[in-house]
């Protein structure tokens, strides 16, 4: 299934230079795609390899437990999927769901980060137009 994604055929559009993905074993090593060290056939780790997983591990398990808990916090309809997933139908819905979740999640940053934007050019122009001005009371506008 990772095969026919668009990140596999086009990554370098998808991540950006010097960015890359940690992912389990089930994926394939690539320049982008770090991957816990995978066993070899009748063969074992080393502890250093060992060491490595473990930690890949508690670093992915704890970035996805926490966005899942930045998403919960935003979205009450995530603490409770009250969807009984029967079908590929039903999982298909629960997958949009929690897409569409993510979707809004990142409009609504972007958003914030527009708005504050907005906000800062509009107060900066107005410090800006108001610098020097003398109302008739002797006292300038403040800087």
């Amino acid at each position: 299934a990772f095969q026919g994604t668009r990140i596999t055929s086009n990554p370098m559009q998808l991540i950006p230079h010097d960015h890359w993905m940690w992912v389990d074993s089930a994926y394939p090593l690539e320049m982008w795609c770090v991957v816990p060290f995978k066993k070899p056939e009748g063969g074992r780790l080393s502890r250093d390899q060992n060491v490595y997983n473990k930690y890949l591990s508690k670093v992915c398990t704890y970035i996805l437990e926490h966005a899942f808990a930045t998403l919960k916090g935003c979205f009450q309809s995530l603490h409770e999927v009250h969807l009984k997933i029967q079908t590929e139908k039903d999982m298909k819905v629960t997958i949009y769901w929690v897409l569409c979740c993510i979707i809004l999640h990142n409009m609504i940053i972007w958003f914030e980060e527009e708005m504050d934007n907005m906000i800062k050019c509009s107060t900066d122009w107005a410090v800006n137009e108001g610098s020097g001005l003398d109302d008739g009371d002797g006292i300038a506008a403040v800087e």
